[in-house]
């Protein structure tokens, strides 16, 4: 399995507008899921690395959420239909199981403003640790107990949302742009040592620390069922540089750039589909064949960095259904 957590992070990116009468409360099946071909790394600078076998990995999430949503008073083109809403989730893979709960707020059209929190447990299967610590010494994730230790995330992010149409009336003039700036803290509570490392679900290289999410999307709606097209890019990193000597070559601060095709379709009113086809970046090493095993190390913490690997990461789907 490819060790990338599949998260499709559509309430800070993809905004639904919509018009509420009244207090609602609504609850809605999510259900992710990704694939993975294999690229194997290239050593030494910048560079692309090709596909090199058809599989690597799949991944798998189901989001059971309940969103309570209060209208706000308004009655001009940029406070009608505006809102609160209270969001609770479970979200559940094969390996973790995370609560998790949000709040957003549309004071004028153009803006939104969310934040969150979430803490989860995770446990191994299959070899498919979700929950770990690094060991310097034996160069390895160990796995931690689970319901004995926690991942935890709080996050505040305000959303940039323009649309033609606001400006120019008509169908085909929806020519939206998204800009995110997801701010957070994670870390690992009851972990050994709160100064290593850790993986959490498929995501390894992890730190404690305070980090920022930045999402851009440009896109054209249209009146079909496939009401959306469009292209996503996005930044992750930390905030500040507080690493170990020993993984300084490693270089936590490196910031994670991905550029992905997007497309919506609305089955029914109750159902629909996203997807994306997505190329990311991962660190880049002088020397990695030594250590070289499926395109994956569990000696990068000790590795020195040299640059930007793009690679072809992923296809993945998000099915919502509306109860």
């Amino acid at each position: 399995m490819r060790k990338t957590k599949l998260l499709f992070s559509i309430l800070c990116t993809v905004i639904t507008f919509s018009v509420a009468a009244e207090n609602t409360f609504d609850f809605y099946s999510v259900t992710d899921f990704g694939y993975y071909p294999k690229s194997d790394v290239v050593s030494g600078g910048t560079h692309f690395a090709p596909v090199t076998g058809p599989y690597s990995g799949v991944e798998a999430k189901e989001t059971l959420k309940a969103v309570y949503t209060i209208p706000t008073p308004g009655n001009n083109f940029l406070t009608e239909g505006n809102k609160i809403s209270f969001e609770g989730a479970l979200a559940l893979t094969p390996v973790s199981l995370t609560p998790k709960f949000s709040v957003s707020y549309t004071p004028v059209a153009f803006l939104n403003l969310s934040a969150g929190a979430e803490i989860g447990t995770g446990w191994e299967i299959l070899g498919i640790k979700s929950m770990s610590c690094y060991d310097k010494e034996e160069a390895e994730y160990k796995q931690q107990d689970a319901f004995g230790t926690y991942f935890y995330k709080f996050w505040a992010c305000p959303t940039v949302m323009f649309d033609l149409a606001a400006v120019w009336p008509g169908d085909w003039h929806h020519v939206v742009a998204v800009a995110s700036w997801e701010f957070n803290y994670s870390a690992l509570a009851g972990a050994d040592d709160d100064d290593e490392l850790f993986q959490w679900e498929t995501t390894p290289g992890k730190k404690a620390g305070a980090g920022i999410s930045q999402n851009y999307i440009l896109g054209y709606q249209m009146p079909y069922k496939l009401n959306l097209v469009g292209i996503k890019f996005n930044v992750d990193g930390y905030l500040f540089k507080n690493i170990d000597d020993q993984y300084r070559k490693y270089k936590i601060d490196y910031k994670t750039y991905s550029l992905a095709g997007v497309f919506s379709v609305q089955f029914t009113e109750k159902d629909s589909l996203f997807g994306l086809v997505e190329f990311r970046t991962r660190r880049s090493y002088e020397e990695f064949s030594k250590y070289h095993d499926d395109g994956e190390s569990k000696y990068e913490p000790l590795m020195e960095y040299s640059g930007h690997e793009w690679y072809f990461q992923r296809v993945g789907f998000s099915y919502t259904h509306k109860f």
